[in-house]
């Protein structure tokens, strides 16, 4: 007789994934939320900070709350956080503050920015201050990112909130991978769930990014470079 696959709760799961500690996990999971909350309002979604590849954006707007909550809880952020390099110019800083002649489209998204950043900045430098390594984990940073964080004013991080390159969603190339997490998400199997979250973990890395500029218009990216596992084995997405 066949046993039945154990189920997965989603306080089952912030129990598990020790690569971070509760609390987080709690804060990760609460802006992985705000995040998809974002990338699934139409309003928001076109936007390159929270733009998810179409098929996922349907299957997660189709199913249950409780799919989109255990699709928040994955174990580091779904979105990565990048700062702009040190000899970079500064125009960018200027029209972060206020661009009066925006239209009101452009200054709702700007606001959406802004709000999301800024919270995503705050979690991101208590963890590089509390525990090193970590956020580079949990939001991709770059290690010289990470260092820079804890050096940030509250004035800096307002300017830096609205940098046009502060936020992507993770692995912008792997369609097949918030494919993955979707469809693990609309089920309740622990295996499929953990095997999602490993396989962002897996990930990690592969996915560089192109320069970006001061402009805050979105710019088409190319498809990034990434490894694979053992030549065809078409379960491994990584």
């Amino acid at each position: 007789m066949t046993e039945p696959k154990p189920t997965l709760s989603n306080t089952t799961w912030l129990r598990q994934g020790n690569l971070l500690n509760p609390a987080v996990r709690r804060d990760i999971a609460d802006l992985n939320r705000l995040f998809l909350a974002h990338a699934l309002d139409p309003g928001h979604g076109v936007d390159c900070w929270f733009q998810l590849p179409a098929a996922t954006v349907r299957r997660l707007v189709e199913v249950a709350p409780e799919a989109r909550e255990r699709a928040a809880c994955s174990p580091i952020s779904l979105f990565e956080l990048s700062l702009p390099r040190d000899d970079e110019a500064p125009p960018w800083r200027l029209q972060s503050v206020a661009d009066t002649d925006a239209e009101l489209a452009d200054r709702a998204r700007g606001e959406v920015r802004r709000s999301f950043g800024l919270v995503a900045l705050n979690v991101a430098r208590r963890l590089a201050e509390s525990v090193p390594f970590s956020s580079r984990i949990a939001f991709g940073l770059e290690s010289t990112s990470e260092t820079r964080l804890s050096t940030l004013t509250p004035s800096d991080s307002f300017r830096l909130a609205s940098w046009p390159g502060l936020v992507r969603p993770r692995w912008p190339g792997h369609s097949r991978y918030w494919s993955l997490l979707a469809e693990a998400a609309a089920g309740t199997v622990q295996a499929d769930l953990n095997w999602a979250y490993s396989a962002g973990l897996c990930l990690l890395g592969h996915c560089a990014r192109d320069p970006v500029s001061a402009r805050s218009a979105p710019a088409r990216r190319a498809r990034p470079t990434h490894h694979r596992g053992t030549a065809g084995d078409t379960d491994v997405p990584c």
